[in-house]
């Protein structure tokens, strides 16, 4: 009898199908995938897609045949922003292989924040999608501040951190006045320094809207006696108790630490506001708080659970929670950090110069120093460029590379010029702590924004935003035309790629400046400022037109093609007395209630440089009170041998 044979069953499995939508959330074997080949564990893939929101909430759930990854991504945008459902609107998706997912919608209210989708453990069943570290639910945590400890701690000892060491104490670095907030059981006070060098934290935050509890001639007495927790702001309230945490006595806050009524002590102390945030032990970066009433230490949202199944129908845990876009997008950029705190223009100074820095942000702490980054759900330690590295790295250049100091300048302003003043006046004054260091370095002359050693590259600022509400020259005199700072708009400067500044040759001299400070900041408000240059100059007409609904600005010159120019801002056409009987036209920079109009006026082109063939400048018009004056309207750019040919003359811009 033959022997029997061994039966096995037969397992059918269901076939693996790829959703032609989200790719089944995989990075790998896409037509977009990008295979990262540089990591020593092996190749990891990463895919960025983009869905409609609309056809996904379309889709049927996977009980009905739907597809279970796409249903993952409903759940997470159902929990995280409320009303995408109908909506024509892209949903953008950035898969790393053994990372989290990250969801986002293009709508601008949520434009900066993400939804991370992750796992609490390896999984078989999703073997792409990485697990994320635990976020504690409180930024006064333990945890948290066991983080923060840990942070400054290593930055402190780390024989790598050399950029991090603090320069040697000096009583013109010494802040005036401190805040002593002791223990628990002792009270909080107001103390002169009297010079001492005593270490300290410093808080960078929004006033807001509100009044922060200040300082003032009448109350200062008052405050260096006792001031009592509960009468302190929730914001200050905070501070103090990361203070006390981080096992410090002094820390240093600007509405408490200035005497507010005070023009002298503001302008003294302002000025030093820059050595005063590098001075800092480490710096309390409410970054997510929009004023003095809003916590830095609170409640963080919780993560979901969202309902996933495997091909087996056994539940995987897969959660969610909001994010923001922190991490640096690459090698060479810095933090990506979200909030109110980086929409204002005092505190960049405060985030550039400060030497270590606690960023409270919405849903976790980041700390930044001279030469890592580390977050709480990214703790492990990254060489990476930082913000506070960002001037010490460029006069570290120097030396072999004198324009690095210039590029970063050039960021820096390109930043703040995004950034938003509560007093207009301020423009100069908000961005003289950097301004102090750039000097300190390069001994160059300050000129309302620009630099004497650099000149030529800094006159060819341009403006990069055609927003009707900053599309004004202010009302109040602040900066001459000629600088970035006389508007309220973003600016660019040209590239500063290294091997073409080789193939940039100036074409003007600076002859003579002149500045009129007003107060005691030498690098800050001016009434009044002006150059005079010496440099090729042609005439030209300048015509304007309206084109779906923007005005556009064309230089005529004779024997070349019209020249579109870059204008700074809106350019309305004047007249200006030129004798008893007799005027002339002049076009100007526009002001708020100002009708632009079509019109046909002459203008002067200032060549600035040479590239090649190519020149650029500046456009200026005649100023109405003086006749030898002008006013910077805009800048061009062209290859045109009428412009090789302009004769050179001096001229006076204010």
């Amino acid at each position: 009898m033959p022997p029997k044979k061994s039966l096995r069953r037969a397992v059918v499995r269901p076939r693996r199908t790829i959703c032609k939508i989200c790719h089944n959330l995989d990075p790998r074997d896409h037509a977009s995938s990008v295979y990262l080949t540089e990591r020593t564990e092996g190749p990891l893939a990463s895919l960025s897609l983009v869905i409609d929101a609309f056809e996904l909430s379309k889709l049927r759930l996977p009980k009905e045949g739907g597809c279970r990854f796409c249903n993952v991504l409903c759940q997470a945008l159902d929990a995280f922003f409320g009303g995408w459902r109908g909506s024509r609107q892209r949903v953008n998706i950035e898969i790393l292989e053994k990372g989290t997912i990250e969801i986002g919608l293009d709508q601008e209210a949520w434009r900066s924040e993400v939804v991370s989708i992750y796992t609490t453990k390896p999984s078989r069943s999703w073997p792409t999608l990485g697990v994320a570290r635990r976020i504690p639910l409180n930024s006064g945590s333990d945890d948290t501040f066991d983080f923060a400890r840990r942070c400054i701690q290593d930055c402190l000892t780390n024989t790598k951190h050399k950029a991090c060491s603090l320069p040697r104490k000096s009583s013109a670095s010494t802040p005036k006045r401190l805040l002593d907030v002791g223990r628990a059981t002792a009270p909080i006070r107001l103390i002169d320094t009297q010079g001492k060098a005593l270490e300290y934290a410093a808080l960078s935050h929004c006033w807001g809207t509100g009044s922060p509890l200040k300082t003032t001639k009448s109350n200062w007495r008052k405050l260096s006696y006792d001031i009592s927790f509960d009468s302190l702001p929730p914001l200050f309230q905070d501070a103090v108790i990361i203070t006390r945490q981080m096992g410090l006595r002094y820390i240093w806050i600007d509405s408490l630490c200035i005497i507010q009524d005070s023009a002298r002590d503001w302008e003294t102390e302002s000025f030093k506001m820059g050595s005063i945030y590098e001075n800092a032990l480490f710096t309390i970066a409410a970054t997510a708080s929009p004023d003095g009433a809003s916590r830095a230490l609170n409640d963080r949202e919780k993560p979901v659970k969202l309902n996933f199944e495997n091909m087996a129908g056994d539940e995987v845990d897969i959660r969610a929670r909001r994010a923001e876009d922190h991490h640096p997008r690459n090698k060479e950029e810095p933090a990506n950090l979200v909030g109110p705190l980086t929409t204002r223009a005092w505190a960049l100074q405060e985030h550039v110069l400060s030497t270590r820095i606690l960023h409270y942000s919405k849903t976790e702490l980041l700390f930044e120093c001279r030469t890592s980054f580390r977050c709480e759900c990214s703790p492990s330690r990254k060489s990476q460029p930082t913000t506070p590295a960002l001037i010490p790295t460029a006069m570290a250049k120097s030396n072999k590379q004198p324009e690095a100091v210039w590029d970063a300048w050039h960021r820096v302003v390109e930043q703040y010029s995004r950034r938003t003043l509560t007093h207009l006046n301020d423009k100069l004054p908000a961005i003289s702590g950097i301004a102090c260091k750039i000097q300190k370095a390069t001994s160059s002359r300050y000129i309302a924004g620009l630099w004497e050693a650099n000149l030529v590259l800094d006159l060819l600022w341009s403006t990069t935003s055609t927003a009707d509400a900053h599309y004004f020259s202010p009302d109040k005199y602040r900066a001459p035309s000629f600088s970035w700072a006389s508007l309220d708009v973003p600016v660019a400067f040209a590239s500063s790629d290294q091997e073409e500044r080789h193939f940039v040759v100036s074409t003007i001299i600076l002859v003579a400046s002149s500045l009129s400070v007003t107060g005691l900041n030498p690098l800050g408000a001016l009434s009044d400022a002006s150059i005079r240059v010496r440099g090729p100059i042609m005439h030209a007409t300048l015509l304007s037109t309206q084109r779906e609904g923007l005005w556009e600005y064309v230089l005529l010159l004779k024997g070349t093609s019209a020249i579109t120019i870059q204008n700074d801002c809106l350019l309305v056409e004047d007249v200006i007395g030129v004798s008893s009987s007799r005027t002339a036209q002049y076009i100007r920079r526009a002001q708020c209630g100002d009708v632009p109009k079509a019109f046909k006026a002459p203008v002067i082109c200032l060549c600035v440089a040479r590239h090649d063939t190519w020149i650029s400048g500046l456009v200026l018009g005649l100023v109405r009170q003086t006749l030898n004056c002008w006013n910077r309207l805009g800048t061009f750019a062209a290859e045109s041998d009428v412009l090789q040919r302009a004769k050179e003359d001096e001229v006076q811009i204010t």
